[in-house]
């Protein structure tokens, strides 16, 4: 808390864990916990699970329950744990959010149900519904699968109690950002970007808090941010650069690219996805043979 007794105002890389599997696609829980503790160690302000980058949407309802306490008890209080409560009705998003209060969640977050398009005012019952179940800050996730307009952003944040942040990555992204910001909402704590942080500079440069990204290159990302928070500008563009070879791999291929790099840093056993992504073929593997001497030469963490 701060000193005027208001919910400090979260900020920085809440990177997001990937879910990881063993060979024949069962939760690799272990793997799991090897994963929260890096994101931990190298710097992350936040954890944010299950969303897209953790395949969210290929996991069965107990899968996703199971794993709430699992990721709390392992983060044990270091840093905020957000909770991905999004679901196909707002009835699903309403147990998710009960589940994530009662596993010890810090935060939740949430898309309006991305199957069947909603109305105006089914959205806001839906986040009313999380906020009232959930009695926690709560993250609207702005993405194309059930993407919104800035003025219904807006009234979410004004009109449902607990809605104070937004994650925007509905193209164009950073002008939205811009927006959301510019409109100098008191109840809007803080915009996040997406996309991997392949446009961390520009967003903060507009003034969003920060950016949720998959979790492999959490050491890096994060220390880019530090560098910005610092005044260090060009420091930060600097390594930016560096990585995005690395972050453009990531665009082409998603959640199995993300995954295969922390295969290779030794965090998690097993790159295998629930058909997320584009998998990788001999071509993806060898590029990423080429980069890898550059790429580790910026991580601050090694097995």
């Amino acid at each position: 808390m701060t000193s005027n007794n208001q919910p400090a105002r979260w900020r920085g890389i809440f990177t997001i864990p990937v879910t990881p599997f063993t060979e024949d696609a069962e939760l690799d829980l272990d793997s799991l916990r090897s994963e929260l503790d890096f994101c931990v160690e190298v710097g992350a302000a936040g954890i944010v699970h299950p969303v897209m980058a953790s395949e969210f949407f290929t996991l069965t309802d107990d899968e996703r329950r199971r794993m709430m306490p699992v990721v709390t008890r392992q983060v044990n209080g270091r840093i905020p744990v957000v909770i991905g409560v999004a679901a196909t009705s707002i009835q699903g998003a309403r147990t998710f959010a009960r589940a994530a209060r009662d596993a010890g969640a810090d935060a939740v977050i949430a898309m309006p149900p991305y199957v069947t398009k909603f109305t105006p005012d089914d959205v806001l019952r839906c986040f009313e519904t999380i906020s009232d179940e959930a009695q926690l800050p709560v993250f609207v996730q702005n993405a194309g699968v059930a993407s919104m307009n800035v003025a219904t952003l807006l009234k979410l944040v004004r009109e449902v109690e607990h809605v104070h942040y937004v994650k925007e990555e509905v193209a164009p992204a950073h002008h939205n950002i811009s927006r959301l910001v510019e409109a100098s909402e008191p109840r809007l704590w803080g915009v996040f970007g997406g996309g991997g942080a392949q446009n961390l500079i520009d967003e903060l440069r507009r003034g969003g808090a920060g950016n949720m990204p998959a979790a492999q290159h959490t050491d890096v990302v994060s220390r880019i941010f530090d560098l910005w928070e610092a005044g260090d500008e060009d420091a930060a563009r600097e390594l930016h650069m560096r990585i995005m070879p690395a972050m453009q791999r990531e665009r082409l291929a998603g959640v199995a690219s993300g995954k295969e790099v922390l295969v290779r840093r030794g965090i998690i056993k097993c790159a295998r996805t629930r058909g997320a992504g584009t998998p990788l073929d001999a071509h993806d593997q060898a590029e990423l043979d080429i980069l890898w001497p550059s790429l580790e030469a910026l991580f601050t963490w090694k097995r």
